[in-house]
């Protein structure tokens, strides 16, 4: 599962950095089976492992997980704000109050950057847009790590879900809620458009709960028929899955198609990918540099950009290797110098 959320990640890199095609499987297919994974773990913490005795600490842990490595890229992405002179503060000084109140506090707290997507001005004032880029003033550029709306989305899930993983028929109760959300959505003729196509919670919810069945039937289920063999099935599954995520964007079958069918076998394998990062260290190692990676993955390719327009390079091909090469680099330092540091504190928590 490490190496997979890793890929993941660099989905995304690709995805902001490459304008010729999908690569991979996409930004966001990415966004959207991290939301699967998310919810598969959660789980396991919250209802297998029962790794905090009090609801505060799943919390702080959570806390501690996402928080310090965003407080780091925001502060170097405000130092290069600076340096780019890019004109984000004048979006703060175009806003109406109310706008620049909201605008900091999600940069602050993250709580709200999803709502960001779904806000805009009209009139000089703050309102719920449909479309955030029908708006007198583009609020989402006053984010200062524009991909951290996706850590709105988790954190609303990390609200909800040590009150309802526990129990199987609120998990049913809520997916099929959250299923006629996107289905009203849809029938509203604004759930295939962006933002309300893997921005808004209400309907993205049922991918964490999906997530969340598949670690509590599945994996027991195929630990029970495998018996000794899951671990064998579990690496050549993860194998198999990882040569599935490189060569999604080669298969030559249509979107609407293809993705349902790249995430019903997510789900489906999804336990015996778990399984093998278990068993290997290796997957774990790189497992922990799929949130840098993330996080960080704007400033690197801002940081690429920059260096080849001031050698009059414009290959889009190397800025997007480079990116991702720069990427994978910087998440190496924030996870030696931040997130190890914190991942000391949090097993303490856990046990």
């Amino acid at each position: 599962m490490g190496t997979l959320r890793t890929l993941l990640a660099i989905s995304v890199v690709v995805g902001h950095s490459w304008s010729a095609g999908m690569v991979f499987v996409g930004g966001r297919n990415a966004v959207q089976l991290f939301y699967i994974i998310s919810g598969f773990l959660i789980s396991y913490v919250l209802v297998e492992s029962k790794s905090y005795k009090k609801i505060s600490t799943f919390y702080i842990n959570r806390y501690l997980r996402l928080y310090p490595i965003y407080f780091a890229v925001a502060m170097l992405s405000l130092i290069a704000v600076l340096i780019s002179d890019s004109g984000f503060f004048e979006v703060y000084s175009k806003n109406p109050i109310s706008a620049d109140i909201f605008l900091v506090l999600s940069n602050v707290f993250l709580f709200g950057q999803d709502w960001v997507m779904f806000s805009g001005i009209e009139n000089g004032q703050l309102t719920f847009v449909t479309d955030f880029r029908q708006s007198e003033i583009a609020l989402y550029q006053g984010l200062i790590v524009p991909q951290a709306w996706t850590l709105g989305v988790e954190l609303a899930f990390y609200l909800i879900a040590p009150f309802i993983l526990p129990s199987r028929k609120l998990i049913w109760v809520f997916l099929v809620l959250s299923l006629a959300v996107r289905v009203c959505l849809v029938l509203d003729g604004v759930g295939l458009k962006d933002p309300w196509t893997y921005r808004f919670f209400p309907a993205e919810l049922a991918l964490f709960l999906i997530g969340a069945l598949s670690h509590q039937i599945l994996m027991p289920f195929y630990i029970r028929v495998a018996g000794e063999k899951i671990i064998f099935l579990s690496k050549l599954t993860s194998m198999f899955m990882v040569v599935g995520l490189v060569c999604y964007s080669m298969i030559p079958l249509k979107e609407v198609v293809k993705a349902p069918l790249l995430f019903a076998f997510f789900v489906m394998v999804l336990p015996f990918a778990f399984i093998f990062q278990n068993q290997s260290h290796l997957d774990k190692k790189i497992g922990e540099l799929s949130y840098p990676i993330y996080i960080g993955h704007m400033l690197a390719i801002w940081a690429v950009v920059s260096f080849s327009t001031k050698i009059g390079s414009t290959n889009i091909f190397w800025i997007s290797i480079c990116s991702v090469i720069v990427s994978i680099v910087y998440a190496i330092f924030l996870n030696k110098l931040i997130g190890k540091k914190f991942e000391k504190v949090r097993h303490k928590l856990r046990n």
